[in-house]
């Protein structure tokens, strides 16, 4: 009779086991949500609402103690930087504002884009706020100069304008013809397209030249983020800039299309990288930015607040031991 009940208990058990791993496995599935590390962050008490100093505090902290990893925060980091250095609207506070930025040592192990950020200020006070444009290549050494004796001018920047115009006056040059910032990329794309100069030089003078041209522009000034892009885009078919200066230039706006944007922001994984290759696909961003955003909208797993960790699924349910034979218990040998 026991061999019997055994044999029905068997089937039972192993029915008992799938069932216990089915409740288990959903359990904790439902104590997951598939975000992506960037929107996670975003919606976070630490930075949600908080002034642009603050979330760039809030951000070194949490690096420090190792919460976050500064690869993921590059974007974030370059957008609230900027925010910051342009809280003042004056082009020469905005500057000071930058020294104040890139002094602070609360802030120094943040890789925020400190060269890149000058370079975009300098520019776009130099064309407002004084006679750069228009003056000769002493005159504009001249201005740079006294920019720089008050820490104001970042020292990559500050070679790449020397290598710009000390060369003319060091050769004896006794004519100068104003020009664009526009028409002077133009001669350097030749110069560069007849190999007379090469990318050590080429790189970083564009840079500049990108930087006054783009201040130069009220469209590009006043343009909504995509509008910046299809600038950008412009200027690359033309090849009046590279795709590396492109993608120093492009990252900002590219940055703000997305996350001002709710649809793309309250998105799954799928839909967000669907977004971001359909602005590859256009042009909108290079290959390079796409990648880098897409690794940063990558879905990640959130445990929820109800339950922090997973209850482990059973592996296997041992049987009981078995009972003594009946018949060895049983009375005068009945059975």
């Amino acid at each position: 009779m026991n061999e019997v009940f055994r044999e029905k208990l068997r089937p039972t058990r192993f029915f008992l086991i799938i069932v216990l791993s089915g409740v288990l496995f959903n359990s904790t599935s439902a104590a997951f949500e598939v975000r992506d590390a960037i929107s996670a962050l975003v919606d976070s008490p630490d930075f949600k609402g908080k002034e642009p100093i603050q979330k760039l505090l809030q951000a070194a902290e949490l690096i420090r103690e190792k919460k976050l990893q500064e690869r993921e925060m590059a974007f974030a980091l370059l957008d609230w930087g900027d925010q910051y250095v342009r809280e003042p609207s004056d082009p020469l506070d905005r500057l000071k504002r930058w020294a104040q930025l890139s002094h602070d040592e609360k802030l120094s192990q943040l890789r925020i884009p400190r060269e890149f950020l000058n370079r975009i200020l300098l520019a776009e006070y130099l064309v407002k706020k004084t006679p750069y444009v228009s003056s000769s290549p002493q005159q504009k050494l001249e201005i740079l100069h006294k920019l720089a004796q008050q820490k104001l001018v970042d020292w990559a920047v500050s070679l790449a304008y020397a290598r710009l115009y000390a060369g003319a006056i060091v050769t004896g040059a006794k004519s100068y013809k104003t020009i664009s910032p526009i028409e002077a990329l133009d001669a350097l794309k030749d110069l560069g397209d007849q190999g007379l100069v090469e990318l050590h030089y080429k790189t970083p003078t564009e840079a500049l030249l990108a930087a006054e041209a783009l201040a130069m522009d009220s469209n590009y000034m006043n343009g909504l983020p995509y509008d910046r892009l299809v600038k950008l885009r412009e200027l690359e078919r033309k090849k009046l800039i590279s795709n590396l200066t492109r993608k120093e230039l492009e990252r900002l706006p590219a940055w703000r299309l997305l996350v001002a944007d709710p649809s793309f922001m309250q998105s799954d994984a799928a839909s967000k990288r669907e977004r971001l290759s359909k602005l590859r696909d256009q042009e909108l961003i290079s290959s390079s930015s796409f990648s880098d955003l897409a690794a940063i909208f990558r879905p990640i797993s959130v445990a929820s607040p109800a339950q922090a960790r997973p209850i482990p699924v059973p592996q296997k349910i041992q049987p009981p031991a078995q009972p003594e034979d009946d018949t060895s218990r049983a009375p005068n040998g009945e059975s």
